[in-house]
């Protein structure tokens, strides 16, 4: 493929590469060391015990993208490797999906002050997101993979004939990895447009893609079918009109204010610097871009969910405004404030805090791993070793929720060989196992229960025959 220099200054070239590659390996290793903290976990289990139990990708709710990260784990079980390799293997592919789309846009596209906006994406905000693995930020990455090409393209007039085509899947595409992509791609749009400088080609070409998204999103929402957790998106959205006019005397104000305080305080503080700089230079445009987008998406995200929710949860949500304050410090705040080779010390500062945040957010998921394994070898000599468990007999300040514990338990027990699988559950209703307990050959599970032999015995080759047993921990 022949790429055209960008217009961007190559100057940048080299130390971005270095910087992002140092930030990905960091990342590479912290993944590595807490594998089981972010594969043992919730979705991730879930979807990790649906590839190896068919044997194919795990897609939910429509969004495509996660073919991007589950297809380390299909791989890895396609070619025979044990449970501990695909749980490494899924839980390093999260991590080598940004660091792949990085090369892409340094060493493919040459656009270095994109690549810069996506090693912040990885560490500005990120901080339980590292642990809970999500497709919003992998939209988010694959959106700034398609804004590095635009720019690289320059105009739309660029553009060859079967461009088009390609350029309108892969927007639709970053649209389906998750629905809020669609406001980063909208901030962008605004801020390019603002952007006099650039040619009126090029601001048409990222209007022409916002435009995408804004289709792509009504055509999902008013003409296609909804799943049920769309559907309840939807239904969240009534707060809107039913808390008007006290969007902000809420709960997840609060909350927001409070993680500002001890997680996201880079978010507040950058965004009041770049809005400083553009009325320093009198761009008010940029200057109400700069400071409402933010305001105004905090309560997009806060008001559906004003009685609270986890942090990791909302944290997935509110990612979108890392792209907000990395644009505008990317592309304007930092090189028309700093010489040249300062931008790198000032990217590398931010990504140096973001990381150290992100080694010590390990704390809350490894206490809740190390109290699932402690469960495991409490109960290990019993005779009935099958287990049901309530949740008043689990920490969950710890634990946070239940519903993916049987997942979980199924792939701790496993880890040093298929043999030692153990069937464990915890739930809020646990009498709905009741008629099921004396089931002994079933796998019961939070929205399915599965006969063993419908198990991959390679890595699920449950022993236990007996019935399921209420825990009783004395």
């Amino acid at each position: 493929m022949n790429f055209r220099l960008s217009p961007q200054p190559l100057s940048g070239f080299r130390q971005t590469t270095l910087l992002g590659t140092a930030v990905y390996m960091i990342l590479l290793v912290l993944a590595a060391v807490f594998y089981l903290e972010r594969m043992a976990v919730l979705d991730m289990a879930f979807q990790t015990f649906q590839i190896l139990r068919t044997g194919s990708l795990q897609i939910q709710s429509g969004r495509f993208g996660a073919a991007g990260t589950q297809f380390f784990a299909w791989a890895a079980q396609a070619i025979n490797l044990p449970l501990k390799a695909v749980l490494y293997s899924y839980s390093l592919g999260h991590v080598l999906y940004y660091f792949l789309i990085f090369l892409i846009i340094t060493l493919g596209l040459r656009q270095w002050k994109w690549a810069l906006v996506l090693v912040l994406l990885s560490t500005l905000m990120t901080t339980h997101t590292f642990y809970w693995l999500s497709e919003m930020p992998q939209g988010l990455a694959f959106l700034i993979l398609i804004l590095a090409w635009l720019d690289f393209k320059g105009e739309i007039k660029a553009l060859r004939w079967w461009e088009y085509p390609v350029c309108i899947v892969a927007l639709i595409a970053a649209f389906y990895f998750h629905p809020m992509v669609l406001y980063a791609m909208l901030f962008c749009a605004m801020f390019f447009f603002f952007e006099k400088q650039r040619s009126k080609g090029n601001r048409t070409l990222f209007l022409c893609a916002a435009l995408i998204f804004l289709i792509t999103a009504l055509v999902k929402y008013k003409v296609l079918k909804l799943d049920w957790y769309d559907a309840m998106s939807l239904e969240r959205a009534k707060a809107y009109g039913a808390l008007w006019p006290h969007w902000f005397a809420i709960k997840s104000n609060r909350d927001f204010l409070q993680w500002c305080l001890f997680d996201y305080y880079l978010v507040p503080i950058l965004t009041a610097v770049n809005t400083g700089f553009y009325i320093w230079k009198k761009q008010w445009l940029k200057a109400v871009l700069a400071t409402f987008a933010p305001i105004g998406f905090v309560l997009l995200v806060n008001v559906p969910f004003h009685q609270g929710d986890n942090q990791f949860y909302l944290e997935n949500l509110y990612l979108p405004l890392a792209i907000f304050t990395a644009v505008p410090l990317i592309f304007d705040v930092l090189p028309g404030t700093l010489p040249e080779k300062r931008i790198w010390l000032a990217i590398a500062g931010i990504s140096a805090l973001g990381l150290l945040r992100i080694t010590l957010a390990h704390r809350n998921w490894s206490a809740r791993v190390n109290w699932e394994q402690g469960i495991l070898e409490k109960t290990a000599s019993l005779p009935n070793r099958k287990l049901i468990l309530t949740e008043e007999q689990a920490p969950m300040d710890t634990l946070i929720l239940s519903w993916g514990s049987a997942y979980e338990f199924l792939l701790l027990s496993a880890l040093e060989h298929p043999d030692s699988a153990r069937c464990l559950i915890i739930d809020e209703a646990a009498w709905r196992f009741d008629s099921l307990r004396n089931e002994p050959d079933l796998f019961l599970g939070e929205f399915k229960n599965y006969p063993f032999e419908a198990l991959p015995k390679r890595y699920f080759n449950c022993q236990d025959r007996s019935g399921y047993t209420p825990y009783s921990p004395n």
